[in-house]
């Protein structure tokens, strides 16, 4: 897998589910956002309602999210309501700025424990690698890591990002951590096949990648993975089979898009010097 399809990946792992835990953490934090007079709901009930209702706004409508967000905060939604807004801004293709904002969340978060700065952090640095900001993306990753110590999570986030920046040998070492906390971890096997095939180990890129494929057969990231390794080896037959293996599982998936270009320019001869 290309570090382009690791970061669309990534993308749309943060626009989709990258968010959820904090469905949980924060509306049982916010007992002190107001409650509108003619509710019968308790505070922490009505945060979390608000929260919840903005949330799916922020993924289904994001520029309508930011000014319920917006007008949420000024009624007293605090955290919650920022990082809504966060969420919107992310989603609507506002990276730098939900970087920004989710950043200063972290920052100024009155919640007590470090689980929450850690998550607002990696979201932070999700966002900054999505707009291409690695720099900023592995600050936040690594103060993220700093809080909460060796998550599997934010480990293959910051491997995305280091090897974003060509700097593999960083990024297999927080593979290693990963891997080691999770040795069954198939994205982790993934990542770190193609960490090793850009380094031109191809021993160890196929070590990795076999047993990536041992453990999710059909899993396309690992299949392509497979394929392009199985191709710089010269087996141009068993690289192709594994990608349009790829095609028959997922046909609209990214990395069936990657595979057919693949297949395109294995069929393609060479021009002549």
């Amino acid at each position: 897998m290309t570090i382009r399809l690791q970061v669309e990946r990534l993308w749309l792992r943060a626009a989709t589910c990258g968010f959820a835990a904090l469905l949980v953490l924060l509306p049982a934090a916010m007992a002190g956002a107001q409650t509108p007079p003619e509710s019968d709901a308790s505070p922490t009930a009505e945060a979390a309602r608000q929260y919840t209702e903005c949330m799916a706004l922020a993924r289904n409508d994001p520029e309508k999210a930011v000014g319920v967000a917006a007008a949420w905060e000024r009624a007293g939604g605090e955290e919650g309501a920022r990082h809504c807004s966060a969420v919107a801004l992310l989603n609507s293709g506002a990276y730098e700025e939900a970087a920004r904002r989710l950043e200063s969340l972290a920052a100024t978060s009155r919640r007590p424990g470090k689980r929450l700065k850690a998550e607002l952090l990696a979201q932070a640095g999700q966002a900054w690698l999505i707009a291409g900001k690695t720099t900023e993306a592995l600050s936040a990753q690594t103060r993220a890591l700093d809080l909460a110590g060796p998550q599997v999570e934010l480990l293959l986030d910051r491997a995305i990002t280091r090897a974003s920046m060509g700097e593999y040998w960083e990024a297999i070492d927080d593979l290693n951590k990963a891997v080691d906390v999770d040795s069954r971890r198939v994205d982790a096997l993934v990542f770190r096949a193609t960490a090793w095939r850009k380094l031109n180990n191809l021993d160890l890129a196929q070590d990795d990648i076999s047993r990536a494929v041992d453990l999710a057969p059909d899993n396309v990231d690992a299949l392509l993975e497979r394929g392009n390794i199985l191709s710089l080896r010269g087996d141009a037959a068993a690289a192709a089979a594994s990608w349009q293996r790829v095609i028959a599982l997922e046909g609209n998936s990214v990395a069936a898009d990657a595979a057919r270009e693949n297949l395109a320019k294995q069929e393609t001869p060479p021009k002549a010097q």
